[in-house]
């Protein structure tokens, strides 16, 4: 499995640009018990590099991430869920 680079800005390497892409992930847990964000961080980076490999890709550069807290009281409890949005460019290096 080749090694995906994930980064939030651009890269000083030969590239040709592969397409934009898009991930999604979440965390949610009982209120008291506490979310741990990063499990929805290193969760949307995972998908990142997985669709970055499905383009054929080696790297997606200019990523950004953004992020939603939210708290819901349920039948069972309250619960806090953290969302991470992110998207980036995939690149595929030039062979030189």
């Amino acid at each position: 499995m080749k090694n995906v680079i994930i980064s939030t800005g651009n890269l000083n390497y030969q590239y040709a640009v592969v397409d934009c892409i898009f991930a999604f992930d979440h965390a949610e847990e009982r209120f008291l018990a506490g979310t741990d964000p990063h499990q929805a961080f290193n969760g949307v980076k995972q998908k990142l590099k997985d669709r970055c490999m499905e383009l054929g890709g080696d790297a997606v550069i200019n990523t950004n991430f953004e992020y939603r807290s939210a708290h819901a009281e349920g039948l069972f409890g309250a619960k806090q869920v953290i969302e991470i949005f992110a998207y980036g460019t995939v690149i595929q290096f030039s062979q030189t």
